[in-house]
């Protein structure tokens, strides 16, 4: 039975930040996509019961697998593939999809939540802030905010305006939209891991309310990605 023990599932009354949502729910729809028996328990403070300090957590017996690439690897191991249909172009054009999400996409988001003021000063603080007592909740939040901050310096985002980073998100929205097009799934009518990474990221920018709401408004521009994500949960979350 596999296990994911996380707190993300359901927003809005817990600790879980866009990005960490995104990531954990994307790897629920790809083990619903595999057909793997899981269940989920929802817990405060994952990220210091990860050794590594990255979630979703995958435990099986007392094997932690942590992030959603190594959840993946590790199913596809035990010789549970959703890729097996695809041709190695196709194979490289997911990784490339994958790539795009987790780097440039979740660097968005994660500009969104600790660089805009507003967003970190309504929704971020509180939220990262919300399972501990005082004077953690503020003394965890300014920290978590500062470390971010040097990762986005060590990208070169710490100067980017708000427009730039709409340009970014736009590019990422442009180019997947561009790969989906008519088609049911990113590579065809079958889903792979790229399906369930995307689905998490469109499904949260769309669901999550942020006083800035520039990055959704991008996205809502591309009508088959917001098809996209109508139609997987539908698929795998609503039956």
């Amino acid at each position: 039975n596999l296990c994911i023990p996380n707190y993300s599932i359901s927003l809005p009354d817990d600790q879980a930040l866009m990005y960490d949502f995104a990531d954990c729910l994307a790897v629920q729809t790809f083990l619903r996509m595999t057909s793997l028996p899981f269940n989920v328990r929802q817990r405060p403070n994952v990220d210091f019961i990860s050794p590594d300090g990255v979630i979703p957590l995958l435990k099986i017996n007392k094997t932690l697998i942590t992030g959603f690439n190594a959840i993946v690897d590790f199913v596809h191991k035990k010789g549970v593939t959703l890729t097996s249909h695809l041709s190695e172009t196709q194979v490289a054009d997911m990784r490339a999809n994958i790539s795009m999400i987790e780097h440039l996409l979740t660097t968005v988001e994660m500009f969104v939540l600790w660089k805009h003021d507003e967003t970190y000063d309504k929704v971020t603080k509180l939220r990262y802030g919300s399972v501990y007592h005082w004077p953690l909740s503020s003394v965890l939040p300014f920290l978590k905010r500062r470390k971010v901050l040097e990762e986005l310096a060590d990208k070169d985002w710490d100067a980017k305006t708000m427009d730039e980073v709409g340009e970014q998100a736009d590019k990422v929205f442009r180019a997947l939209s561009a790969q989906l097009g008519t088609q049911k799934y990113l590579t065809g009518d079958l889903p792979t891991e790229a399906d369930a990474l995307l689905f998490g990221h469109m499904y949260t920018l769309i669901t999550v309310r942020l006083p800035l709401t520039n990055i959704t408004n991008i996205l809502k521009k591309y009508s088959n990605l917001i098809e996209f994500t109508k139609r997987v949960e539908q698929q795998y979350f609503k039956q």
